[in-house]
């Protein structure tokens, strides 16, 4: 059976076949030179805060989830012990110095004896030897007076730096060991994205270049940002059990590389919160 088709259904159906062809070349010549991935995620600075000295809790200044100021008083540590630290230390420096005294006019009344004969040279060589120990004990005094103050003004733990205090779980009453971290504050005045790009889009993306990123938690705003830095290595080079490709049964797996991204500009209105996921889509065609 012949099946005509006039000229006309073919002139449309190849004018489509032609919008086609068009659309599709420019999508394809789009994505190639904005490359995006959902495979993103915000980050921020953290700082992990410690005590530097052991002791229970004695009062909290701050809560979970609270912003800090730098310098901020955040909790303090029973001061008594250090309080009492102190004092002995003052009290045995006291002591050293009356000592080294002692041992200074008893050397300077040998030495005159040694000189006009009623006393050895070796007996002087003695006592100037107890005025060395006494000089050295009376530094080592010194510097036990200056940890113990050191130690007693650490007993009040403040903010190293401004930003959202998380995982706060002390009470009054905990006993806190030095340099075991406590606590987290999450700096907020610089957020960036690390986006990981397949290999296969890495070519175009350079340093400088704008960014588009939208959080799944704001669907409906845009961030801006810019390209930093383009990692040299993939991600998976990284990973605990990095991928062992000299034996068995290999199969191709596109790689990628992370990008770090600095968000330019956060509106306030939509608090970033680090560890979000997000999208980001890069315009290598921008020329700086």
């Amino acid at each position: 059976m012949n099946i005509k088709i006039s000229k006309n259904k073919l002139i449309t159906w190849g004018a489509i076949a032609f919008v086609f062809v068009v659309v599709g070349t420019i999508a394809m010549r789009y994505f190639s030179h904005h490359p995006s991935t959902e495979d993103a995620y915000v980050q921020a600075n953290t700082i992990n805060v410690a005590a530097q000295v052991t002791g229970p809790v004695d009062t909290i200044a701050v809560k979970d989830h609270e912003f800090v100021q730098q310098g901020q008083l955040l909790f303090t540590i029973d001061p008594r012990p250090f309080e009492i630290a102190v004092e002995k230390a003052i009290a045995a420096l006291d002591a050293q110095q009356a000592a080294y005294v002692l041992a200074q006019n008893n050397a300077r009344r040998t030495i005159k004896l040694v000189k006009i004969g009623e006393e050895s040279k070796a007996t002087g060589d003695q006592t100037q030897s107890q005025l060395d120990t006494a000089k050295a004990q009376l530094a080592a005094d010194e510097a036990q007076l200056d940890q113990a103050k050191l130690d007693l003004g650490h007993t009040r733990v403040t903010a190293p730096s401004a930003g959202v205090i998380t995982q706060f779980t002390l009470r009054p009453g905990n006993n806190v060991i030095a340099n075991q971290t406590l606590f987290m504050i999450v700096e907020q005045n610089n957020f960036w994205v690390d986006a990981n790009f397949k290999e296969t889009q890495v070519e175009r993306i350079k340093p400088g270049q704008p960014v588009k990123i939208i959080l799944d938690m704001y669907p409906h705003h845009t961030f801006t940002g810019i390209v930093d830095a383009v990692s040299s290595a993939s991600g998976s080079l990284f990973s605990l059990l990095p991928p062992e490709n000299a034996s068995g049964n290999w199969v191709k797996v596109t790689q990628r590389f992370p990008v770090k991204i600095i968000i330019k500009n956060p509106d306030p209105a939509y608090q970033l919160r680090a560890g979000a996921t997000a999208t980001a889509t890069i315009d290598t065609t921008y020329k700086s």
